[in-house]
C-alpha cells in the first residue's frame, strides 16, 4: 500500500508506493505538494497508474506469444487435412481478440437496439413494434450470448431462435420476426463487425398456417356502415369499399383529390416502380358522404394512434355481429379466412370480378401490377355458381 513522507531536503511530501511486479522493488516519486491529505491521494493514484502499466506490459509480452502459438495450430491443422474455411476464419478471431483484448465487440442486444433506435424513426409503428418484439423474443431465446460479442453467434444460435419462434407462432409471422433479425444481423455485416451473417443461411418455416384473408360480403359492408360510430369511420368504411384503396391512402385523403366525380390519388405501395395516378370513379353514396367537405377528409382519424386503428376497427365489425373469421374449408387444421379493414379492398376487386369486369381495368382502379398479386383479391364464389348451373341437366 503506498505511504508518504517528507525529507529536510524538501517542503513537499514523498509517495512511496509498489509497481505490483513481483520484484519488491519500492518506488519513490514526489507528490509536489505540502498538504498531507492530498499527499496520501496523489500517492494512492500514482501506485494504481503504475499497476496498470505493469499489467498492460504483462499483457503485451504475451501477444505475441498467442499469435506465434495460434498460428502453429494453424499450420499443424492444415498439416492434417482439418484445417476448414470455419476453423481459420475462428483461429483469425482468436488472434484478433489476443491482439485486442479490451475489444469486447458489440454485443447482439446492444447493436439490436441501436438498429431499432434508426428504424424507429422512418418506420410505422406497428412494423417498429414488431421488430422490437422480434430483438425482444431473440434476446429472451439467446439467454446471455445476447450479451456477449455479436461474433459469437452462430447459425445454430440462429436456428434455435427460429425454431423456439415456431412454438408459438404461426409459420408467416416466424418468417417476418425472424426476417427483421435476419436484416439486423446484415446490417452488422456491412458496418464489418462480423465477416457473415449467421442468420442467413437459416431458411424460412413452412407457411402451415392455413389463413388467408377474405373479402366481406356486400350486406356485411352495410352493416358495418349501420354501425359506424363517427362520420368519418362511415366515409371511411363506404370509400373503402367503393374504391379499394388502402386505409393509408385513405386517410391521407383531401379535397383536392377529388376530381370530377373521381379521386385521383398515387397511391403509397404502386408508386414505388412508377409514377401512376389511379383514377377511380365515385359512386353516389359516395359523392353524397364527400359534398361539402374541404381540407382533410379525415382529420379526426388521422389524429388517433395508428395502432390503435385495428382495435376501433374490430369493435365496429363485432358490433355488427359480422365474423372475424369464415371457415373456408374443412379439415384438420380448416381453411380459415380472416377479415379486417383490408378486407374491404378485397371485396372491392371481387365485386368487380363476379361483375365480369376485365383484368386490366380492375387492375387499373387497384393498382395492382400483376395479375399473380391481383388473383390474391379475387374471389369468384358466384362466378363459380353461375358456371355450374350451366351445365347441362342429366
Amino acid at each position: 500500500m503506498a505511504s508518504i513522507y517528507k525529507t529536510s531536503q524538501s517542503r513537499f511530501y514523498f509517495a512511496r508506493f509498489s509497481d505490483g511486479s513481483g520484484s519488491g522493488k519500492r518506488i519513490s516519486k514526489s507528490t509536489k505538494t505540502e498538504s498531507k491529505r492530498e499527499a496520501k491521494r496523489i500517492a494512492a493514484e500514482f501506485e494504481s497508474a503504475a499497476r496498470k502499466l505493469v499489467a498492460k506490459e504483462a499483457v503485451d509480452s504475451e501477444i505475441p506469444a498467442m499469435i506465434r502459438r495460434t498460428v502453429e495450430l494453424a499450420a499443424l491443422e492444415s498439416q492434417q487435412g482439418r484445417l476448414t474455411l470455419q476453423r481459420a476464419e475462428e483461429l483469425i478471431r482468436l488472434m484478433h481478440q489476443a491482439a485486442n483484448p479490451s475489444d469486447t465487440g458489440s454485443s447482439f442486444r446492444r447493436f439490436a437496439g441501436e438498429w431499432l433506435d434508426i428504424k424507429e424513426k422512418d418506420t410505422a409503428a406497428t412494423t417498429w413494434r414488431a421488430y422490437s418484439d422480434a430483438v425482444k423474443a431473440a434476446c429472451a431465446i439467446l439467454g446471455s450470448k445476447a450479451d456477449g460479442p455479436l461474433r459469437q453467434i452462430t447459425v445454430a444460435d440462429m436456428e434455435r431462435v427460429q425454431t423456439t419462434m415456431a412454438e408459438t407462432r404461426k409459420g408467416k409471422t416466424v418468417n417476418y420476426l425472424f426476417g427483421a433479425i435476419r436484416r439486423i444481423l446484415e446490417s452488422a455485416v456491412q458496418k464489418d463487425i462480423i465477416t457473415k451473417n449467421p442468420a442467413k443461411p437459416v431458411k424460412g418455416r413452412p407457411l402451415g398456417d392455413s389463413i388467408k384473408r377474405v373479402e366481406f360480403t356486400a350486406e356485411e359492408v352495410r352493416l358495418l356502415l349501420a354501425h359506424a360510430p363517427t362520420p368519418e369511420w362511415y366515409g371511411l368504411i363506404l370509400l373503402g369499399a367503393q374504391t379499394g384503396l388502402r386505409q393509408g391512402d385513405l386517410l391521407r385523403l383531401t379535397s383536392d383529390n377529388i376530381v370530377a366525380g373521381r379521386i385521383q390519388i398515387l397511391a403509397s405501395k404502386t408508386s414505388d416502380t412508377s409514377n401512376d395516378v389511379l383514377k377511380i370513379p365515385l359512386r353516389p353514396e359516395s359523392l353524397e358522404w364527400l359534398k361539402g367537405r374541404t381540407g382533410a377528409l379525415f382529420p379526426e382519424l388521422q389524429a388517433t394512434r395508428q395502432e390503435s386503428r385495428p382495435a376501433l376497427f374490430s369493435a365496429i365489425r363485432e358490433t355488427a355481429g359480422v365474423a372475424h373469421e369464415v371457415i373456408l374449408a374443412a379439415g384438420d387444421p380448416p381453411v380459415v379466412g380472416t377479415r379486417s379493414f383490408h378486407s374491404l379492398r378485397h371485396s372491392f376487386a371481387s365485386w368487380m370480378a363476379e361483375a365480369d369486369i376485365h383484368s386490366d381495368v380492375r387492375r387499373k382502379l387497384t393498382g395492382h401490377k400483376s395479375n399473380s398479386i391481383h388473383a390474391n383479391y379475387t374471389h369468384h364464389d358466384s362466378a363459380l355458381d353461375r358456371a355450374v348451373a350451366a351445365l347441362p341437366d342429366l
